[in-house]
């Protein structure tokens, strides 16, 4: 997750906000890169990780350079992130159960969380005495003859890995499955796009008569 607040730091450190619509509930608020450098006469402005952030009464639309998401909560979706972000960052595992539009885009299969996975068990039954001498390098061995960085090929190693009676049961409730990162960009975008709102807000109050 630092790995991806980094990265969105870096993709966003010239983006700015347009403001599209602004009417109670109904915002449309777009940010993207703008850049100006003479002799340009007015600012450019790149499609490369834009974003916008839509809202209506229930409901808030992230939109961008990559997979879109709808929340839903609360009937102002800025009060929601603004009261359950932590400390300005996401709150990722509450925020995914409030996704209305495909679950299914939220995690991806890790590699990292699959060998990590696999050596936590495995170390568990060499502590209980379950795994007989020379299995180690007989599984470094099968593992050769696949691409873990797949989840089928991954869980077929698991599946098919035998030396001496020892086997891997029970694999099958195994999660290897983590946050995509674009998901995790996107619910930084939302923290970020909204404290970018809340200080131009701000700004306007201070400066009204």
């Amino acid at each position: 997750m630092s790995d991806t607040a980094e990265r969105f730091a870096l993709n966003t450190a010239e983006h700015a906000m347009t403001v599209l619509h602004d009417d109670g509930l109904y915002r449309h608020l777009r940010f993207q890169r703008t850049t100006w450098r003479p002799p340009l006469v007015k600012p450019l402005k790149s499609s490369i990780f834009w974003f916008d952030l839509i809202t209506v009464p229930g409901s808030l639309i992230f939109r961008g350079d990559g997979e879109s998401f709808v929340f839903a909560r609360l009937e102002d979706m800025f009060e929601f992130f603004r009261g359950s972000a932590w400390q300005g960052r996401p709150n990722l595992g509450y925020w995914a159960e409030k996704v209305t539009s495909s679950q299914g885009e939220l995690k991806t299969f890790d590699h990292k969380l699959f060998l990590q996975t696999m050596r936590e068990h495995y170390v568990e039954l060499i502590r209980d005495g379950s795994v007989p001498p020379g299995t180690s390098k007989a599984l470094l061995e099968h593992a050769e003859g696949y691409d873990w960085t797949y989840e089928v090929h991954a869980r077929e190693l698991l599946d098919t890995f035998e030396y001496k009676g020892f086997r891997f049961h029970d694999t099958w409730d195994w999660d290897f499955r983590d946050y995509d990162w674009w998901f995790v960009w996107a619910c930084h975008a939302i923290v970020w796009g909204i404290a970018q709102y809340d200080a131009v807000k701000a700004e306007a109050l201070a400066v009204a008569p």
